[in-house]
């Protein structure tokens, strides 16, 4: 059995109630006891509110562990999807720089270390977020939409908890944990991550913070914010002694090793440029001339977003000045942003497109991404609609083409790949969306039509990660 990674996510939130703090050490002594480091996934207004009670012993101790970022103020609205319901992606994606740009900086100053990923806050979900907060210079997105295998979206490292730890367990539930966590760690036959969250503030609350302050919509004022109620402290020994068997159950397992978000990175990480030579192309241009999805071709992970712009790269600068094919740069690319509503409803039938016409849409397809970086929505050739679907596999076809006979087709009957990927149908990606909006934080009856088509066109920039093995 391979090497599996084990993560401990500890959502470091609660900034109403002063005996919160305190379990953090607690929480750390065990940790400390295992020799392991946890991640702490720290809200910035949790580490102002340990500035302002003088709680610097506990901010050292943290010091010693990994610190990650939980956004600004996590559940005072508006919440990050309420501030970017409206906005379309560019401004969206300034928009979350402008209000989480400082909650970073702030724990950057005081933890002295650039945090390690960024963990959503509930269901506050929106695809600029990632793409934001990796320009920013945190590369690791936790929780949202995304499954417990990383995978990347937008050019972050996405992933989401395998399992959660049970805050008020009893000793009486830690079988069930055992039998659970040896049930994910079976499946992990070639290795992998397991990632455990939970949430520090509960081993010593009946219930959450934010639920009594600011669920439904309401924001609670500053002077009349309610601390949540309390446990029992005999309650809360037990719960933390299960926690600490629970972890020596874990560390027994001979191909465990427990690691940080901070690592976890390194684990997944690729070359600076992945290239494809002439005969991976022409399988590239195989399958992808069958189906919009994600490819991995002799173990190099290509995004449907970067299939498209490499086939257009091989039309553009080899096929349309007849020159033979070389190795090509596969280069990161976002999805369509503009226009959301019209290009996912738009569709393609069958019909003959001739070269001349697909070296325009191609040559038109490239000035797009070489100016923007991402792919272009709609393009009109002769009153005709080409939606990304049509062009990538008109794109695909015609350097297959070449490939099998040497010399570039008369033209390419096209069918009409959809306009989204499939992992949308795999993943079930419009209820993931949707399940999102049930946070009880939110205004009543919330969504946002314009977060959930962005994460459909998005999701051409969805490709599985590969773990480095002996990483």
């Amino acid at each position: 059995m391979e090497k599996v990674y084990v993560i401990f996510q500890l959502d470091t939130e609660d900034f109403i109630t002063p005996e919160t703090d305190d379990i953090l050490l607690d929480l750390i002594d065990i940790l400390d006891q295992h020799g392991i480091r946890g991640t702490f996934c720290i809200v910035a207004e949790k580490a102002r509110s340990l500035e302002r009670r003088g709680r610097f012993d506990v901010i050292e101790s943290l010091k010693k562990h990994d610190v990650a970022y939980q956004s600004n103020f996590h559940s005072v609205h508006p919440v990050i999807s309420e501030y970017l319901k409206d906005k379309k992606w560019d401004e969206g994606v300034k928009e979350v720089k402008k209000r989480e740009g400082p909650g970073l900086e702030y724990l950057r100053r005081v933890f002295g270390v650039a945090p390690s990923a960024f963990i959503q806050p509930g269901g506050s979900w929106a695809p600029e977020t990632p793409y934001a907060l990796r320009e920013l210079g945190v590369p690791v997105y936790a929780d949202g939409i995304f499954e417990s295998d990383p995978v990347w979206f937008c050019g972050s490292l996405c992933l989401r908890a395998a399992m959660s730890f049970p805050e008020h367990s009893t000793l009486s539930d830690l079988e069930a944990l055992k039998s659970k966590f040896d049930s994910i760690y079976s499946s992990k036959v070639n290795g992998g991550l397991i990632t455990i969250v939970m949430h520090p503030c509960m081993f010593v609350t009946e219930n959450f913070w934010d639920a009594a302050n600011f669920s439904y919509g309401k924001n609670t004022p500053q002077g009349k914010l309610t601390p949540a109620p309390l446990r029992k402290k005999e309650k809360i020994k037990e719960s933390l002694e299960v926690f600490h068997r629970f972890l020596g159950f874990i560390l027994e397992h001979r191909n465990v090793k427990v690691i940080t978000f901070r690592e976890v990175f390194s684990l997944f990480r690729e070359p600076e440029e992945r290239r494809l030579s002439s005969d991976q192309i022409f399988v590239l241009a195989r399958k992808a001339s069958r189906k919009n999805d994600w490819q991995i071709i002799d173990g190099i992970s290509i995004s449907p977003a970067e299939i498209f712009r490499l086939l257009i790269d091989v039309i553009v600068n080899f096929l349309q000045e007849n020159v033979e094919v070389e190795t090509t740069p596969i280069r990161f690319t976002l999805g369509p942003t503009d226009n959301p509503s019209e290009m996912l409803c738009a569709k393609t039938y069958s019909r003959k497109v001739g070269i001349k016409d697909i070296f325009e849409l191609s040559r038109i397809s490239k000035n797009f991404m070489d100016k923007y970086q991402r792919m272009p929505p709609i393009i009109v050739k002769h009153g005709v609609k080409y939606g990304p679907g049509a062009i990538l596999e008109a794109a695909a076809k015609t350097v297959l083409h070449y490939f099998e006979r040497g010399s570039v087709p008369e033209s390419i009957e096209v069918h009409g790949l959809p306009n989204l990927p499939e992992v949308v149908d795999r993943w079930n990606l419009n209820k993931r969306i949707s399940n999102q909006w049930k946070w009880i934080i939110f205004p009543k009856d919330f969504s946002s039509k314009l977060i959930e088509e962005l994460t459909l066109l998005q999701s051409w920039t969805i490709r599985p990660a590969r773990l480095i093995s002996g990483g």
